[in-house]
């Protein structure tokens, strides 16, 4: 079989990220947390450096820097609404991370509800999408069940959502399991059993694997963080302006304008400016990848079709990581893998893996796994207790690819696995 052009591209995918295959003392590794914080490009690091020197602590000032770094600020919202495919009039706020994203959106969304509405969550959800909604609750809150495979059970979705809902919150991938939901299908139910309520959707683990169109998924927040987009520590929360009449959010007085409205205090100018850099390595690589999609997503303008490219071709590309490792854990006695595990159908998750091995805690079997092979995975929870709840476990053992991993640490992942298993 022919070399696909993204394959054809991993040489140069993989020299933009300088730590790729080895740690700072020069030590070789793979890393296979990527579900935990992804690498960084060269230009990332280069342009937070450059931030750091010269962006000026405030963007409204007359002087040179000023103006630059308030430029700066709307560059990067310019690229985030067409990595998003989001519409003229959509915001885009930056916080610390998406998790405190979703706690000022329940803030300011908490003075219109009472005792008699109900917020409904889903046990497939880490906790950044489950968390806020429940704490301090003086409303109903419902738990939508999880599948076996990490599906959402969207007749229970149906039959916790009614009238009263005031929102309903749920995620685009499981942080822990992998899978891909049918997010399209829960807001089709949401509008129609429950037209008023706010749709929240989680895209931390959807944003580095798959091609996002706000528009097209019809939800009216969505949040992702940028440290798991080959970008700085930090999170982002688009909303439509639907939401805009029904916000009462807490905020110190000046920021009181439509673009800052859920910023509190300044902004990490280095943070923004990482968060550009990592955009525009995915506008590069969806350009690199154009002439091997002429006449596909010609519905969007030039630079958003390069964000949708490159998004595609990466879940193409991970979609044959997902094969090779689904058909190599099929043939190791005594390893559990939670979630889809069915190579015929990869095109229900993204390349992250929870499984455990008969006889070694998940502690355990991260450590012999960098012991034997140099494999950089994760043990614990992963954020996702709901999950490992459902499934009965306190902990997991995962790994978790991005597009700059080969099909060489894959195999090496499923040798370490029968060797240490």
């Amino acid at each position: 079989m022919p070399e696909s052009p993204f394959v054809r591209l991993l040489p140069w995918i993989r020299s933009q990220f300088p730590q790729v295959d080895h740690l700072r003392d020069g030590r070789w590794r793979i890393y296979l947390d990527n579900a935990a914080g992804t690498l960084v490009p060269q230009s990332v690091a280069d342009a937070m450096a450059e931030a750091a020197l010269w962006a000026n602590p405030q963007p409204s000032r007359t002087w040179p820097a000023g103006p630059e770094t308030l430029a700066e600020h709307r560059r990067t919202r310019a690229l985030l609404a067409d990595f998003l495919n989001a519409a003229e009039g959509d915001a885009l706020y930056f916080s610390e991370s998406a998790t405190a994203c979703l706690y000022k959106l329940r803030e300011a969304l908490e003075p219109r509800w009472d005792a008699g509405d109900n917020v409904v969550v889903t046990d497939c959800d880490h906790f950044a999408n489950i968390s806020p909604w429940e704490w301090r609750a003086r409303w109903e809150v419902r738990r939508v069940r999880m599948a076996s495979d990490g599906h959402l059970d969207l007749e229970d979705l149906a039959r916790r959502v009614e009238p009263t809902t005031r929102v309903v919150a749920f995620t685009l991938a499981s942080n822990g399991l992998g899978t891909l939901l049918d997010a399209r299908g829960a807001v089709r139910i949401v509008r129609e059993r429950a037209p008023e309520a706010v749709v929240v959707i989680d895209a931390v683990h959807g944003a580095p694997h798959v091609a996002i169109d706000v528009q097209a998924l019809g939800a009216d927040a969505l949040v992702f963080s940028t440290y798991k987009l080959f970008g700085p520590m930090g999170g982002v929360l688009w909303m439509n302006p639907r939401l805009s009449g029904l916000l009462a959010p807490y905020r110190v007085d000046p920021h009181g304008d439509p673009e800052t409205l859920l910023e509190w205090g300044s902004l990490d100018n280095v943070a923004v400016s990482g968060t550009r850099a990592a955009l525009e390595y995915l506008e590069r690589l969806g350009e690199r990848l154009e002439p091997q999609a002429v006449g596909q997503l010609v519905e969007y303008p030039r630079r958003r079709r390069r964000f949708k490219v490159a998004l595609s071709a990466i879940l193409v590309y991970e979609a044959e990581l997902s094969r090779q490792v689904l058909q190599g854990l099929r043939e190791i006695d005594r390893v559990t893998l939670f979630g889809v595990a069915d190579p015929d159908r990869v095109a229900e998750r993204v390349p992250t893996f929870a499984f455990e091995a008969a006889g070694l805690s998940p502690g355990n079997l991260e450590r012999r796994l960098w012991e034997v092979a140099g494999l950089q995975v994760a043990a614990g929870n992963h954020y996702s207790g709901a999950i490992l709840r459902g499934l009965g476990r306190e902990s997991l053992t995962r790994a978790s690819f991005a597009h700059y991993n080969t099909l060489e640490d894959a195999a090496t992942l499923l040798r370490a696995i029968a060797e240490v298993s």
